[in-house]
C-alpha cells in the first residue's frame, strides 16, 4: 500500500499503529455478534456509522472488481459537489475500469412502508438524494478524478473505463416480511434496481470477500484523504451507544428518605 503518497497521518505514531493494525487479524465471528447487536440497540444513525467506520469490511460494494477498495482506502462523510455529501465511497479498479461507488445509510429505525403498506416519505427522501448523485457524478467524472488524483499518482487512469455505484443501506428485514403486499413492493425496488444503484436493508451487510483485508478509513480534507487518529487508537469493540434518560412514569415516586 502506498500510504506515504495516498494517505496523510497526524502523527509518525498514527502511522505506526496503522501498519500493525493492517497486518492484525480479523475475528469474522466477533465482528458479526458486535454488528448485530449494534443494529439492535442503535438510536441513531451516527451509532451504526460509528460502527462502520471501525469495520468498513462490512460495507457493501468493497468486492465489486474482486480487488477491493484502491489502496485500502474508505472515505468517510465523503463531500462532493457543493450540496453533496456521501457516508462512505472508496474506489475500485480492475482490467482498465475504474468505478467509484458511494454508500449511503440511514438510522436503521425509519421505517420503510407507512402503515398501508406505502413508502415512507423518508424512504422515498433517501431514494431521491440517491438519484440526485447520480446526475452529479456523471456529470462531474472530472472534478471526480481531480479528487482522488492522489491515488493515481504510479499509474495514469485518465484512460480507464469510468464507472459508479451507488448503494442505499435502509431499514431492516424484519419490516419487509412481515406482509405479502411489503414483500412485492420491496421486491419491486430490487427487480427496477439496475446495476448502477442498489437499495438493501441492515441485515444485506455481511463479511464479504477476503476477511483477512484490512482497510483505513479516511477523511478528505484539504484536497488530502485524511487518517482519522481516533480510529487507530480503537480497539475491536462496540462503540458506546447513547441511550436516552428513561422519564419517571406518571404516578411513580422517588423513596423518601428516613429521617433519623
Amino acid at each position: 500500500m502506498l500510504i506515504d503518497r495516498c494517505i496523510k497521518f497526524r502523527t509518525p505514531e498514527d502511522k505506526d499503529r496503522f501498519i500493525k493494525l493492517s497486518v492484525s487479524r480479523i475475528e469474522p465471528e466477533i465482528v458479526v455478534t458486535q454488528w448485530k447487536r449494534v443494529l439492535d440497540r442503535a438510536t441513531r444513525e451516527q451509532d451504526v456509522h460509528d460502527f462502520l467506520e471501525l469495520h468498513p469490511e462490512l460495507l457493501p460494494g468493497l468486492y465489486d472488481l474482486h480487488n477491493g477498495p484502491l489502496h485500502g482506502i474508505v472515505v468517510s462523510k465523503f463531500p462532493f459537489g457543493a450540496d453533496y455529501k456521501c457516508d462512505f465511497a472508496f474506489l475500485t479498479r480492475h482490467s482498465m475500469a475504474l468505478q467509484f461507488t458511494f454508500v449511503e445509510i440511514e438510522d436503521p429505525r425509519l421505517p420503510i412502508f407507512n402503515k398501508d403498506g406505502s413508502f415512507s416519505q423518508s424512504f422515498n427522501h433517501a431514494r431521491q438524494q440517491i438519484a440526485d448523485w447520480r446526475v452529479w457524478v456523471e456529470k462531474n467524472i472530472d472534478s471526480l478524478m481531480g479528487v482522488f488524483s492522489p491515488m493515481f499518482e504510479t499509474y495514469n487512469a485518465r484512460d480507464d473505463r469510468k464507472d459508479f455505484r451507488f448503494y442505499l443501506v435502509y431499514g431492516r428485514r424484519r419490516e419487509v416480511e412481515t406482509d405479502k403486499k411489503r414483500k412485492e413492493r420491496w421486491g419491486s425496488i430490487e427487480a427496477s434496481d439496475d446495476k448502477k444503484t442498489k437499495v438493501m436493508s441492515y441485515d444485506r451487510l455481511n463479511l464479504i470477500g477476503p476477511v483477512k483485508d484490512r482497510h483505513i478509513v479516511c477523511v478528505y480534507r484539504d484536497r488530502s484523504f485524511c487518517a482519522k487518529p481516533e480510529l487507530l487508537r480503537q480497539k475491536l469493540m462496540v462503540p458506546r451507544i447513547r441511550r436516552p434518560k428513561r422519564r419517571p412514569t406518571r404516578g411513580s415516586s422517588r423513596p423518601r428518605k428516613l429521617g433519623g
